[in-house]
């Protein structure tokens, strides 16, 4: 059931990772940057990061075209800081919003079909613990294909619980006490810990879907590994409002460089799939004097089919803001 939700949409989320080892319910606890990488001196701070999507079938291909785009799409990454305050605890909130609409080259089923996801997590500003979850996937109905939408709300800190409402049943599931980090949060853990060429960091992760699909609570090993080597990506001059310097050559062409740690970010070490490929700036960028660390600005995750890479999706920042309009 898990491979054809997977065949009809890339989910944006480790959810598409199947967990294939449970772990102890007592979480690793990674260490974090000392200032978080889209904190900034003047205090609490937002940030909100938008990606251009497109979907790849690589079967259908031949030669050097070896990749048909089958899909456009939109991703966007609203984070807020102090989001919310209870007492002497203050919690900051990460919104994603995903959607992605399958063009003619697509297979007949998903052509012009519009899939979304959507997430709000809650958690602890310092630690980064989870306190809250609430993800929606809305796939748009398919003639002869069962519909696999779901919700899954969960609550870690007081009611210590999630449920689900998935092919119009409501299940639950209990979260024992403890400290757990979300992987909806994923990218962002990844972020703030102490990226560096040739670095690793090892921690758990939880992934409820996963966990209503095995019957029970558990959780899987989130693995980064940094290359000893930094990437290059060129976005386009809009980077140069961030403060990315322009390299000029010599027909007069002016292309800014963003050098980048270069990270996979693997769920469950023991047996994992595919790792998700995300490039982090080395430098900050820059607005209004504020300064955000380790902008991802080029992800990527592949899928396979019996050894063979059947599909590509990549995400590409196409603009950011430090300031809430």
């Amino acid at each position: 059931m898990r491979n054809k939700i997977k065949r009809m949409l890339c989910i944006f989320s480790a959810t598409s990772v199947v967990a294939l080892t449970a772990c102890s319910n007592v979480p690793a606890l990674p260490t974090f940057d000392s200032e978080l990488p889209w904190h900034d001196a003047s205090g609490a701070s937002y940030e909100l990061l938008d990606y251009t999507v497109a979907v790849y079938d690589t079967r259908n291909g031949s030669g050097d075209d070896v990749r048909v785009k089958i899909a456009d799409g939109a991703l966007s990454f609203e984070l807020t800081e102090e989001s919310r305050v209870d007492g002497d605890r203050s919690y900051s909130s990460l919104d994603m919003n995903f959607s992605v609409t399958y063009n003619d080259s697509a297979p007949e089923a998903d052509r012009n079909k519009t899939d979304r996801i959507a997430s709000t997590t809650e958690f602890a500003t310092t630690s980064l613990v989870t306190s809250k979850m609430h993800k929606s996937v809305n796939l748009e109905e398919r003639e002869g294909v069962n519909d696999y939408s779901y919700t899954i709300d969960a609550d870690y800190f007081d009611k210590h619980s999630a449920t689900m409402d998935f092919l119009d049943k409501q299940l639950s599931i209990s979260i024992p006490s403890g400290m757990y980090y979300d992987n909806e949060t994923m990218f962002y853990l990844a972020r703030a810990t102490a990226l560096a060429a040739g670095g690793s960091t090892t921690f758990y992760l939880t992934g409820l879907f996963d966990c209503f699909m095995n019957g029970g609570f558990e959780n899987i090993t989130m693995a980064t590994s940094t290359a000893s080597s930094l990437n290059t990506v060129y976005l386009g001059d809009w980077v140069k409002d961030f403060g990315v310097e322009g390299v000029t050559d010599d027909d007069g062409v002016t292309a800014y460089p963003i050098s980048c740690y270069n990270t996979q970010i693997a769920m469950n070490v023991e047996k994992h799939g595919p790792p998700y490929y995300v490039l982090y700036s080395e430098k900050p960028f820059v607005q209004n004097d504020k300064e955000h660390n380790k902008i991802p600005v080029f992800m990527s995750f592949s899928e396979y089919e019996r050894g063979k890479l059947v599909r590509v999706t990549e995400y590409t920042l196409s603009a950011c803001a430090f300031d809430k309009a």
